[in-house]
């Protein structure tokens, strides 16, 4: 998508890793996958191939219950891989207790990086699974949407329904609140979810809309219910040119095959 003008120009690197689903105790699996485990050769997939990252996002259901271990062995793991990293809340999430960890600095609205403006969003809403945007975030909306920066904008939950009908269930509810926002504002390139447990690419009134893969299990595209896909954990990278312009893509875990539960209806 949106590639630089120029080979030559200096790209920043932004990484995104989302839905990690870590369990209390180092081990615990997620429907017979060992999410550290999937994670640990997420990142070292990601070390090979992103030597230098200048901002990694975390974009939410980093915890799979919301408990404190959770959070402070990944943050311990991840310090240090990036030179700036903020995290996002989730649905499975305690977004309190998250904080309380890792603190205000790492849980922004907005950070500035070269030319570029990038926004987060959190679109968890306490005791529901689907996502929706209260008033003080739909204002950094349109404070982003405003400034004279290219953005991309980070949230956990898509926006729009993705042809997999279960999931779709569970997009952000006031989404087209979000799009009056940004209608005719071209610096907003993309924004960028997690969620869905699987990649997505798409324009909608000229806007991106992408999906990224968890670093662990993977919900198979199109379902109307339900099921596992057979895709590899991964992270989506950016490359973003000081032209306002960008190239993105994913990549997965490779030579490695994962046993999950493939009979399983859901999960909590």
């Amino acid at each position: 998508m949106n590639l630089p003008a120029q080979k030559d120009q200096a790209l920043l690197t932004v990484v995104q890793i989302s839905d990690c689903h870590l369990g209390a105790q180092l081990g615990d699996s997620l429907l017979g996958m060992d999410t550290d485990n999937s994670l640990e050769l997420v990142l070292s997939t990601l070390a090979a191939e992103c030597p230098h990252i200048d901002l990694l996002v975390v974009s939410g259901d980093i915890a799979a219950h919301g408990d404190a271990e959770s959070y402070r062995r990944l943050y311990a793991r991840l310090d240090g891989l990036a030179s700036q990293m903020v995290w996002l809340p989730g649905n499975h999430d305690d977004v309190d207790l998250m904080k309380s960890i890792v603190g205000d600095q790492m849980m922004p609205t907005t950070v500035d990086l070269g030319a570029w403006r990038l926004g987060f969003l959190n679109s968890a809403v306490e005791g529901e699974v689907g996502g929706c945007l209260a008033a003080d975030q739909l204002s950094a909306v349109a404070s982003i949407a405003e400034a004279e920066r290219p953005s991309l904008v980070f949230l956990h939950h898509h926006l729009r329904a993705l042809g997999c009908a279960w999931l779709d269930e569970q997009r952000v509810t006031n989404a087209d609140q979000v799009f009056a926002l940004v209608a005719g504002k071209p610096q907003i390139k993309a924004f960028v979810s997690g969620h869905v447990h699987q990649q997505s690419e798409m324009l909608f009134e000229n806007v991106g809309l992408l999906t990224t893969p968890s670093t662990c299990i993977q919900f198979a595209p199109n379902s109307d219910n339900f099921a596992l896909d057979d895709c590899n954990p991964g992270y989506r990278v950016f490359y973003l040119a000081e032209n306002g312009r960008f190239q993105t893509r994913v990549s997965r875990v490779k030579g490695v095959t994962f046993a999950v539960d493939n009979l399983a209806s859901g999960y909590e």
